[in-house]
């Protein structure tokens, strides 16, 4: 019994020390357990505050790139400002240097040939007060101070037209041309004028006939040849006579006397016709 006793108290001897350990095994390993959480708390706090301060910085930054972008957009709209206004300023040099240009080169205006009877070429001139128009003036043929008003030296022009076209004229002053009849009409009423056919055959021979005054009336009239004065010449024949106080005829215009027919359509060209036999 004795013994039995002794036995089971060291059996709880035995159960005592293994607690113990136990215990002591599991202090040590709540203190490891302790320690472990306590390194990765501060491990944890010191990537939150990195992150924190990286975070910081990127406000930062984001606020600076804001900033520089904002910057940047009123530098634009001021650059922009800056290109309009010089745009516009541009603008105005340049056309206060065209309109100087076009003065500088625009031609003067005479009232006629006769004002620069020793510049012979085309000019512009103003007769009256109804608008300036290009001319060719001549000194060549007879003399200073001439207005070309018809002229056919290539047969490259057909003269046969509709009466717009002759009211306005056509051709060019290089070649073939007649000046118009309103032109001429605004010619001779604004002042006296001479005129002086010059005629030349194909075998060279040359002849002129020359008339003391010279008008036609205006289209109200059918630009009637109402002046001629007195001519003279080497042409025999003062045909243009037999046209005096005739009206301009076309094809598309008949003023002739001819009682049927058409005297431009007869003869290919628009004329101060009396009839036929009076060509």
């Amino acid at each position: 019994m004795k013994e039995e006793i002794e036995n089971n108290d060291n059996k709880v001897d035995g159960k005592d020390r293994e607690i113990k350990q136990l215990r002591e095994k599991l202090s040590q390993h709540h203190e490891l357990v302790i320690v472990e959480l306590r390194a990765q708390n501060e491990f944890y706090k010191q990537s939150i505050e990195e992150l924190k301060e990286q975070m910081s910085k990127l406000n930062s930054n984001a606020m600076k790139i804001a900033n520089y972008e904002e910057q940047l957009e009123k530098q634009k709209k001021s650059i922009d400002q800056q290109a309009q206004q010089i745009q516009f300023e541009l603008k105005n040099e340049i056309n206060i240097c065209a309109k100087k240009l076009n003065s500088c080169e625009e031609k003067p205006v005479y009232r006629g040939c006769t004002d620069i009877a020793d510049a012979p070429g085309i000019h512009k001139i103003s007769p009256d007060q109804e608008g300036p128009f290009d001319v060719l003036c001549d000194r060549t043929t007879a003399g200073p101070g001439w207005t070309v008003i018809q002229q056919r030296i290539n047969g490259k022009e057909d003269f046969y037209r509709d009466w717009a076209t002759c009211r306005e004229g056509f051709g060019a002053f290089h070649g073939d041309f007649f000046l118009g009849l309103e032109k001429i009409h605004r010619l001779t009423r604004a002042q006296l004028h001479e005129l002086y056919i010059h005629m030349e055959g194909f075998d060279g021979d040359i002849n002129y006939r020359k008339y003391a005054q010279f008008a036609i009336s205006g289209e109200k009239d059918q630009y009637t040849l109402i002046t001629l004065g007195k001519s003279e010449g080497s042409a025999t024949d003062d045909l243009l006579q037999h046209h005096k106080d005739h009206k301009f005829t076309t094809y598309d215009r008949d003023n002739d006397n001819l009682n049927s027919g058409n005297c431009a359509i007869e003869y290919g060209g628009g004329w101060w016709y009396d009839s036929y036999t009076a060509r």
